[in-house]
């Protein structure tokens, strides 16, 4: 098993920095998350972070063929660096070699909820900039500008639950192999769905009270300094997008995982 992670997860990383989907860090970053997931992991873990990943690339792209009156597509992405995967992908791993050391359901519900707060934290922002409404912030509940973190649209939102519920409706069977179908079952899928969901609007959370936003010369706000005389704003200097997307998934996991715990132990 662990020669076929190697070469497989080898040549996803290489085909996804040949397609430019990667940077050579981010390709070195992919292939060791991978191979250890796919290695050390329960194999849902790993088709749910394949999943993540591909519908994190399509969703935009293919929502706006069938939604009206949203925005039309036109958002390319840089090629991710390892600073992305490991922000969304650090707990999984984390998961996957505490899933080999000591296999139980809520072990698994940790990774599962990993993914699930990627997800849905990636649905809403990629789908959410597809909206015409002018996004505002959860707790001071004012309008900012448009590509700015910690803001929120009614169709970010929505977005972000379905990305949630996206990823635990491919794990369903995974936890129904454990107890069946029942109040558990039941109880386990709710609670990793919320948690996902809850992982998005933690995220939106950090963003806006703690994520550093700049002023340039020109008076924009920006959130990364690109001259030094770009003021601070708001926010902590040294707290990007990267690390507010690392610290959602850590809070949300350390939230929701204790109290599945309770139920299974």
């Amino acid at each position: 098993m662990l020669l076929f992670s190697l070469i497989f997860n080898l040549l996803i990383s290489w085909g996804l920095f040949i397609k430019n989907k990667l940077t050579l860090s981010g390709a070195i970053a992919s292939f060791v998350l991978g191979f250890t997931v796919l290695g050390f992991g329960h194999p849902i873990f790993y088709i749910l972070m394949m999943s993540f990943l591909f519908s994190s690339l399509l969703i935009s792209k293919v929502l706006v063929q069938f939604i009206p009156n949203i925005k039309p597509y036109v958002k390319d992405h840089e090629p991710r660096s390892w600073v992305n995967v490991v922000a969304n992908g650090s707990m999984l791993g984390v998961a996957s070699v505490w899933y080999y050391l000591s296999p139980s359901i809520w072990i698994l519900c940790f990774g599962i909820i990993s993914m699930a707060a990627a997800t849905s934290d990636t649905w809403a922002s990629e789908i959410g900039s597809l909206s015409y409404e002018t996004p505002w912030t959860l707790i001071k509940r004012n309008h900012i500008q448009s590509g700015l973190s910690g803001g929120v649209t009614w169709l970010g939102l929505i977005a972000s639950w379905f990305g949630s519920l996206f990823i635990t409706l491919i794990a369903l069977p995974v936890l129904v192999s454990y107890s069946g179908w029942t109040f558990l079952t039941l109880t386990l899928f709710s609670l990793t769905t919320l948690a996902g969901f809850g992982g998005s609007i933690m995220d939106s959370i950090l963003g806006e009270l703690f994520q550093a936003k700049f002023k340039t010369a020109s008076h924009e706000l920006v959130e990364m300094m690109q001259h030094s005389n770009d003021i601070l704003v708001s926010g902590v200097v040294w707290m990007d997008n990267h690390m507010v997307n690392f610290l959602s998934n850590m809070i949300t996991i350390s939230i929701f995982t204790p109290l599945i715990h309770t139920f299974v132990r």
